[in-house]
């Protein structure tokens, strides 16, 4: 064999491995990211794709079963339609009604979301405080005005 022959041969598989890491890398990271609300338009070609899905808690769906480390429970939408979510593992702490979750999985034909994670996002100390009808302490920075310096004059 030839030192041309060889080269091209290096060559060729080289391109090869760097073409299939970049399709891997580029299916990999093609996971889309829908609300409840829109999952509920997209729901019959969502079945059996990788995605996400964020949603705000309902809390009284919260089912943990220890023996199976099996957590399930809805997320609902703001227009009021709800998802099943069954994910296998530890019940986070910060798993509250009204809370915003985001969860990455694939929905099955029966309509379940089956998550493979799960990410509870927790709202501030202060946004809790402004629900609640709590004043903001003042010298927070959420009280502050926004731009350069002031001056009275």
């Amino acid at each position: 064999m030839g030192k041309k022959t060889k080269m091209i041969i290096a060559l060729s598989v080289f391109l090869a491995v760097i073409g299939t890491l970049i399709y891997t890398s580029i299916g990999n990271a093609a996971t889309f990211y829908l609300t409840v609300d829109e999952l509920k338009d997209k729901q019959e070609e969502a079945v059996g794709k990788r995605i996400k899905v964020s949603g705000n808690i309902v809390g009284e769906s919260i089912k943990f079963d220890s023996s199976q480390i099996l957590l399930t429970f809805e997320l609902e939408g703001e227009n009021g339609f709800r998802v099943p979510i069954q994910y296998d593992g530890v019940k986070p702490d910060t798993l509250n009604d009204g809370w915003e979750a985001i969860v990455e999985g694939e929905l099955n034909s029966e309509g379940v979301f089956i998550a493979s994670e799960l990410l509870v996002k927790c709202p501030s100390k202060y946004e809790a405080m402004e629900e609640n009808g709590e004043e903001i302490p003042k010298d927070h920075p959420a009280t502050q005005k926004q731009g350069g310096n002031e001056t009275n004059g």
